[in-house]
């Protein structure tokens, strides 16, 4: 991901919140472009004042 830093894509993005606490969250974030949606689930987690993502699970369609 740090190499993608700065990348633009052209797709549409939408993002959604599955759960949420102090602590971690689950997201789901859908990116459709012209002839495939990439599908990720995603879970972040609070480290110290910092936030870490700790699983990505991507399915395409």
């Amino acid at each position: 991901m740090k190499k993608q830093k700065g990348a633009k894509l052209n797709c549409t993005v939408s993002t959604d919140i599955i759960e949420e606490s102090a602590d971690y969250m689950i997201a789901k974030v859908t990116l459709k472009f012209e002839n495939l949606t990439k599908t990720d689930l995603v879970t972040v987690e609070r480290v110290g004042n910092d936030c870490k993502v700790s699983k990505s699970m991507n399915s395409y369609k």
